[in-house]
């Protein structure tokens, strides 16, 4: 407890070294930096260890004379941990041509130590077992702007992996699977929020249908269903200090779903889970966030949800809920976009979660 502590502590001196430093910057000079948001990354959690990364976005105008497109975005994402793990992403996010055509793209490769949970259902007992994955990915998804604010198109993934368990196999060696998860489909957005950064008030329902088969050169045939619905609230009537945020998500994977198909609780659809306990081929999610700018450029997000992750939708009275909350730290890096950099503390079931990002969490 004290190692955490004292790790907690030295993360937020970082980020509020960090954000005063950078928030003395004139309009001028971020100008000059093209719009340039960054956050370094100390973290600690007890799957990883020590966590090291930082987080670089550039947002931008592809065309100045577009006066109705959001800025796009590029940006790199990187991790490496104390045991050994990393991460690097490449993305981007374009909005072009009077934002009727909306583009998104990212590559990445990982090494990820891990865990998961193995439970006796005899002594409703368990332990947690190691496993890594390799993994190199490419995700592109293509929207048309089609009747108002509605938007539609094709989105596909391509995933290379290997996972390896530490539990042996008949051979006596660790088991290692080798996968390709290849999927197609389509993605539906019905968006009316008045920024797409910091939202204050307005909607985005989002549902993709992915495909997972051999015609695609996948290793498995299985479909994915994901659906997410963000409501946003303006509490003030004359500024936008205060928003209230209602998220609902189903991730729902059916037919031959592999390990590496499963959704794993956490992130931001429910933070305060870092440890991987609890995964299945359905997860289903329920959140609320209070967002205050209490002060200048500062501000501060409270938040609450709950989570369940199931194998099938009818198991979900009788499964366990999984609550999670907890409070956040905001630094507005780009005023002009609305940016902010933070840091996100949570608590779940037996577990808890620190985050850094840049943007708000329910951002996609």
């Amino acid at each position: 407890m004290y190692m955490i502590q004292k790790f907690t502590k030295l993360l937020f001196l970082l980020f509020f070294m960090y954000a005063f430093a950078h928030g003395q910057d004139s309009t001028s000079s971020r100008k000059k930096m093209n719009g340039i948001a960054a956050i370094p990354m100390f973290n600690y959690n007890r799957t990883q260890g020590i966590i090291l990364g930082a987080v670089v976005s550039n947002y931008y105008k592809i065309n100045k004379k577009d006066t109705i497109s959001p800025s796009s975005n590029s940006g790199i994402a990187g991790i490496y941990t104390e045991q050994k793990s990393y991460a690097l992403f490449l993305y981007s996010q374009f909005y072009l041509a009077e934002d009727r055509w909306r583009i998104r793209a990212a590559a990445g490769s990982l090494d990820i130590n891990f865990q998961f949970y193995l439970e006796d259902p005899v002594t409703s007992t368990g332990n947690f077992s190691n496993y890594s994955t390799k993994a190199n990915l490419v995700v592109l998804q293509v929207q048309r702007n089609i009747f108002k604010r509605f938007y539609f198109g094709p989105t596909a993934s391509f995933i290379k992996s290997s996972v390896t368990f530490s539990f042996p196999g008949a051979n006596g060696q660790d088991s290692v699977q080798k996968n390709n998860l290849n999927s197609i489909g389509y993605i539906f957005s019905n968006d009316t929020r008045d920024h797409v950064q910091y939202p204050t008030k307005g909607m985005f329902l989002n549902f993709k249908n992915q495909f997972y088969g051999s015609w695609i050169g996948s290793d498995y045939n299985f479909v994915r269903y994901i659906v997410t619905y963000n409501q946003f609230f303006k509490l003030g009537k004359t500024d936008n200090k205060e928003v209230l945020v209602a998220r609902a998500t189903f991730n729902i994977a059916t037919g031959n779903v592999p390990f590496e198909g499963q959704t794993v609780v956490g992130g931001d659809d429910i933070r305060g889970y870092s440890e991987g306990k609890y995964r299945n081929d359905q997860v289903y999610t329920l959140q609320a966030e209070y967002r205050w700018n209490f002060y200048g450029k500062w501000g501060l997000v409270a938040f609450a949800g709950i989570a369940t992750a199931v194998a099938k939708f009818s198991d979900i009275p009788d499964n366990q809920l999984l609550p999670g909350v907890g409070a956040g730290l905001r630094f507005r890096m780009l005023p002009s976009e609305k940016v902010n950099i933070g840091v996100d503390v949570a608590k779940g079931r037996g577990d808890y979660s620190i985050t850094f990002r840049i943007g708000e969490a329910f951002g996609r």
